[in-house]
């Protein structure tokens, strides 16, 4: 006897902890389906619940909601493009403030000459040839099957072969390649700056030519050519 109270104890101790979990579990099932019910209804407000009485309110209601989600796009579409605006502008600002400017005479005129270091030719555009009232001295490009390599990918639609222009004390008589383009620009090119025998002191800011009679130019302010050049019309 004594030994089938301890087991009955036993046995009931058993049942006791299994009906304890089954309650647990119970309960955590009906606290997961208000979970469920509560995240369910907070989707929808009751107005919205009210108004989907028909398939008609349905479409409208979207509708609704798929204009006001448009028109919030709106803003950083705008948002977007002028970022994209003052990127480029600030592109377009620090390749300005790298060029290397100088004050010369072409054709009776004054000019700003830009310092290019990475373009082997002597480049006028066609804007600065018509300024300067030097359309008659452009010939063909002299060889038309040959493709020069110049920046930016410039066309060249002519050539100019005694371009002269003043640089301080000195006079210079040098070919020039005649690209197709708006700005009225004019740059130096390496092979003339090394036959100057050009250094480009950054430091002074100034183009220093020759070796023993030298001739210092200084840099003029960065701004844009074509402006430039335009008010000295």
């Amino acid at each position: 006897m004594f030994y089938s109270g301890l087991l009955t104890e036993g046995g009931r101790k058993e049942t006791d902890m299994r009906e304890a979990a089954s309650l647990r579990q119970q309960r955590r099932m009906k606290q997961a389906v208000q979970f469920i019910h509560k995240d369910s209804a907070d989707l929808l407000p009751l107005d919205g619940l009210k108004k989907l009485g028909s398939s008609k309110d349905t479409r409208r209601l979207m509708e609704t909601n798929l204009s006001k989600l448009r028109s919030s796009r709106v803003p950083w579409a705008s948002k977007t493009n002028k970022l994209n605006q003052a990127k480029s502008e600030g592109l377009k600002k620090s390749e300005d403030d790298d060029m290397i400017l100088i004050s010369c005479q072409c054709a009776g005129k004054d000019v700003k000459a830009l310092v290019d270091t990475g373009c082997q030719y002597n480049l006028i555009s066609s804007a600065c040839v018509d300024r300067l009232g030097l359309k008659e001295h452009v010939r063909s490009h002299r060889h038309e099957g040959e493709k020069l390599s110049l920046p930016r990918h410039l066309k060249v639609v002519g050539q100019i072969e005694h371009l002269v222009i003043t640089l301080g004390s000195l006079r210079l008589d040098c070919p020039a390649a005649v690209v197709e383009d708006n700005e009225k620009n004019l740059s130096l090119g390496l092979q003339t700056l090394r036959s100057l025998k050009c250094i480009i002191n950054l430091d002074k800011h100034r183009l220093i030519m020759g070796k023993t009679d030298k001739e210092e130019i200084p840099f003029v302010e960065t701004v844009s050519l074509n402006e430039d050049n335009t008010s000295e019309a």
